[in-house]
């Protein structure tokens, strides 16, 4: 068990692999139970997003070829047709242009939704992070008042909530923050041990 090891991997390029191995680094650590229990809820809902992520831009990849085949199949002239002259492939290729384009549109409406689905995982995640950094801020600023903490925090997570940030920059800035709080959830531990 080397936490600092594993941190150092989930800080170059997180995996769920990898914070999957922290968990059990976590459960196998000695002295300050409270600060590592913290720290594997972070992990824990680091892990969920990321693993989440993946299975989205996975399905949206896969959704997206199955969308294009099946258009390319709706304007599709077969090649008996057309050795054996039986259809004008000209003619096939204009009177299938309109189930091309109701096609294309489905694959649109389609992506669309696996933008919303998307949406709520980037939203789910701001939502655990925004208690994580407020207990953070709670311990580190204790005298910072109330407002000024609600204030840094909705401007810290506010392009993770807006509609108008583009979903790949919202998981960016995601990954980044759970990054940073995992690494200052686990520094009470790194100390301990080194």
């Amino acid at each position: 068990m080397n936490l600092s090891d594993t941190l150092q991997r989930v800080l170059e390029e997180p995996t769920p692999g990898d914070l999957w191995a922290l968990q059990g680094d976590l459960l196998a650590v000695g002295g300050d139970q409270e600060a590592a229990s913290k720290a594997r809820r972070v992990a824990g809902d680091f892990y969920l997003y990321l693993s989440d992520l993946i299975s989205k831009v996975a399905s949206r990849h896969h959704s997206q070829w199955a969308a294009a085949l099946a258009t390319a199949s709706v304007t599709s002239v077969s090649f008996h047709e057309l050795l054996h002259g039986q259809v004008d492939a000209f003619k096939q290729l204009l009177l299938s242009g309109a189930p091309a384009l109701l096609e294309i549109g489905s694959a649109l409406e389609s992506v669309k939704a696996w933008e919303m689905e998307t949406g709520l995982v980037h939203y789910d995640a701001a939502w655990r992070l925004y208690g994580e950094l407020w207990d953070i801020s709670t311990t580190m600023l204790p005298v910072l008042p109330l407002d000024q903490r609600r204030a840094c925090l909705d401007a810290l997570l506010g392009p993770v909530v807006s509609p108008d940030t583009p979903g790949n920059v919202k998981a960016i800035l995601l990954v980044k923050l759970y990054q940073v709080v995992l690494a200052m959830r686990l520094a009470p531990l790194l100390n301990e041990t080194g």
